[in-house]
């Protein structure tokens, strides 16, 4: 059995709770985002994390399961409430299991637009020269690992997981050479609304905006088929967001 965890969400249905918890920073790029359309940015989260159930509720062999009710040793794939898996993951990681792994790890996708002109020039270079290797191994969910008190933090944060399967775990580790996930990078995303910046201008949004629309109507690469009945609800979700 493969465990699907997603990692800790916030409330988007309920307005108050979500402000609650909201990092106070981060507030002023949601009134930005409230002032600019009409659909408010916690409704807009909530109908992104409700695409990303249906994808969880379609993989097959699996099953969604909050951290205290996996068992430990169990095989688990941690996700953001917002990104998806291809139907076939958990039969693929059966039949790829070898008794002496610890994880597995395979090619990352995501479904983006780039956050600025930096990554805009490293999606580039990735284009021309395939082979150059990702500055990380595990994105946020291209991996899966045994869930024991030494991998907790990997399964937290796909970062310290890069680190482990590079390092002290990597003869363990077995790579899979398929696209079994998709990092569906929205225009909601902290990443998207200005990552480390204390704020987005309107206009940048609004650009941002517009390319996201015309994102989800491209067509996907024919191993990312999976995705097309989600990348079609973003599509429609993004035709009911009006500008004011």
């Amino acid at each position: 059995m493969l465990y699907l965890w997603v990692r800790s969400t916030v409330n988007w249905e309920d307005e108050r709770q979500f402000r609650a918890q909201l990092d106070a920073a981060f507030a002023v790029k949601v009134d930005l985002w409230n002032g600019t359309f009409d659909m408010p940015y916690h409704r807009f989260r909530h109908e992104v994390r409700r695409i990303a159930q249906l994808n969880l509720a379609r993989v097959e062999n699996a099953a969604v399961r909050s951290w205290d009710e996996i068992p430990d040793g169990a095989l688990v794939a941690p996700v953001d409430d917002d990104d998806w898996f291809a139907p076939q993951v958990a039969t693929v990681l059966e039949r790829m299991h070898e008794p002496d792994a610890i994880g597995y790890s395979w090619t990352s996708s995501f479904i983006e637009v780039p956050i600025n002109l930096r990554h805009r020039l490293d999606l580039l270079r990735h284009a021309l020269f395939p082979a150059t290797r990702p500055f990380w191994i595990c994105t946020t969910n291209n991996y899966a690992v045994l869930k024991r008190p030494d991998t907790t933090l990997m399964l937290e944060k796909h970062t310290v997981a890069s680190v482990g399967f590079g390092g002290e775990h990597a003869r363990r580790v077995r790579r899979i050479d398929q696209r079994l996930s998709a990092m569906n990078r929205t225009l909601a995303s902290q990443t998207s609304l200005g990552f480390l910046r204390p704020t987005i201008r309107r206009a940048e949004l609004l650009r941002k905006f517009r390319r996201y629309q015309a994102l989800y109507k491209e067509p996907l690469a024919p191993e990312l088929a999976w995705c097309r009945p989600y990348s079609e609800m973003m599509a429609d979700l993004m035709r009911r967001v009006s500008v004011k």
